[in-house]
């Protein structure tokens, strides 16, 4: 009876130890699957499919990544046309000026001394029109003027002069002086300005310009005023946008403990308005962007603050201050400079892991970096392959049709995996599911600029060209070789994943 009771004990206990077993492995399964589901993915329908696989891809493999973060450009990548563009057509607008003429007279030729007599010659008009405008309708100031005073300075042909004028010559400086003398130059539009004050005045721009539909407006110089160039015509695109996708990106990124940076050729400031604007905030680790001089005033004085220009860092309700200079203007490979300088000490001298795109401004720092596991360019449909956003979107294609690479073999091959997503860029703005763009105004959608780009992506494909091959070879500008066109936009490269 005895040896009963023992073997039914035992039996039991064989019994318990099974289903604790069971109930174990199921727990387990349970768990395997709950950690799965949280990791984070990007689902917004517009995505190019393709794109979204990589990225969700991307996030799978690089979640919770030790010391892991990912580099934005801003203007064009995260936002759908230039939000700092769109503050200076503000600026214009209001007469956000925080300068006398007295001051406007010495800042605005800062860097210009050498600069060819037709430069002058626009300058000489520009002041004239700010002196006579300012007399009429001044003082102006960082806070510009109230809707009463704009509608009427803006039935003034001095004000059509100024504005024409010296939206023109945003852009035509560079064909007088050397880039980085330009950037300096469209820094000094914010001189005598607190850092707060630009901030205030590009939160405004954003906030009045986010919620139109895209048009094309002109500021058209009067003939009726006597001048030295004659009259201009300054055209723009009104409206901006930052898509839902890219605000399910960069929180799905954070989610995966991937910190979100912005290196941006715009001024800071700009970039950090728009930011807070766009309701972000909470999902960036900080901003690189052009740092102008601060003078003992604590005032913008003009020029690139080369020793002391920091990065933004976010707080919880805010901005500060980071205390490593960028040491190079945040354009081309300044923005790899800056990376290097200001982001990549944080973690332990390490580069990005992704990189997000769409022009030549961008192209050093979304190909340089050895680290760097994905780019997403942002498809213009206007980059030719004298553009980096042009090669850019044919070595995505060339990846994915002729090399077949997804983001696991191309990683596993040492490869940067490059994506390109398309865009809408009519009405309120959107991404569409496709690397495909329409571009405004238009109907059908394009998938490069021209047909060039068509003959440099059959090109590599014939050639079964790398992609270190195809992206060292036609970033560097040449003329007259077996192509028959022109291609490329540098001079001197260090190379695909030299850093």
């Amino acid at each position: 009876m005895k040896q009963l009771y023992i073997n039914r004990l035992v039996n039991l206990l064989s019994l318990i130890t099974i289903v604790t077993i069971i109930i174990s492995c199921q727990a387990c399964k349970k768990n395997d699957n709950t950690t799965s589901e949280k990791v984070p993915h990007v689902a917004h329908a517009d995505w190019a499919p393709d794109v979204k696989q990589g990225i969700n891809d991307f996030i799978e493999r690089y979640h919770n990544t030790s010391q892991a973060y990912v580099v934005f450009d801003f203007d064009n990548t995260c936002s759908i046309f230039d939000v700092c563009e769109q503050a200076i057509v503000y600026q214009l607008q209001t007469m956000s000026f925080a300068m006398t003429p007295q001051q406007f007279d010495e800042i605005i030729g800062m860097g210009l001394d050498d600069a060819p007599a037709a430069c002058h010659d626009w300058l000489y008009d520009i002041r004239t029109a700010y002196a006579a405008l300012y007399s009429t309708y001044g003082p102006f100031s960082a806070q510009g003027l109230t809707a009463e005073q704009q509608a009427a300075i803006q039935q003034d042909p001095m004000w059509l002069e100024f504005a024409s004028k010296m939206g023109c010559f945003y852009s035509k400086v560079y064909d007088y002086v050397p880039e980085d003398k330009a950037n300096d130059w469209l820094l000094l539009w914010f001189a005598g300005m607190q850092p707060g004050e630009l901030y205030n005045m590009a939160m405004k721009s954003h906030q009045k310009f986010s919620p139109v539909a895209t048009s094309i407006e002109y500021f058209q110089g009067p003939s009726t005023v006597s001048s030295r160039i004659g009259p201009v015509s300054f055209k723009w695109i009104n409206g901006i946008q930052v898509t839902e996708n890219i605000k399910e990106l960069w929180r799905v990124l954070n989610e995966a403990g991937i910190d979100v940076w912005v290196c941006s050729a715009s001024l800071t400031e700009n970039i950090c308005a728009a930011i807070d604007h766009f309701g972000m905030h909470k999902y960036c680790r900080g901003v690189v962007g052009m740092a102008p001089k601060i003078n003992g005033e604590g005032l913008y004085c003009g020029g690139f603050d080369y020793a002391t220009g920091y990065a933004r860092l976010t707080t919880p309700d805010g901005w500060t201050t980071g205390s490593l200079a960028l040491g190079a203007q945040t354009g081309g490979v300044g923005k790899s400079i800056s990376i290097a300088n200001a982001i990549a000490p944080l973690y332990g001298n390490k580069g990005p892991l992704a990189g997000f795109m769409d022009a030549t401004g961008d192209f050093n720092f979304c190909t340089e970096f050895a680290s760097l596991r994905m780019v997403v360019c942002f498809n213009r449909a206007d980059r030719t392959v004298c553009n980096g956003g042009g090669l850019i979107a044919e070595i995505a294609m060339h990846q994915r049709d002729n090399l077949h690479l997804t983001l696991n073999s191309a990683n596993d091959a040492g490869e940067t995996f490059y994506l390109l997503q398309g865009r809408d860029e009519n009405g309120l703005r959107t991404f569409r599911p496709s690397n495909a763009t329409i571009r405004y105004g238009e109907t059908q959608e394009r998938l490069f600029a021209n047909d060039d780009n068509h003959a440099q992506l059959q090109y590599m494909k014939e050639h079964n060209l790398s992609t270190s091959e195809a992206i060292n070879r036609f970033c560097i500008i040449t003329e007259n070789d077996d192509l028959g066109f022109k291609y490329g936009f540098l001079t001197d490269y260090a190379g695909y994943h030299s850093r």
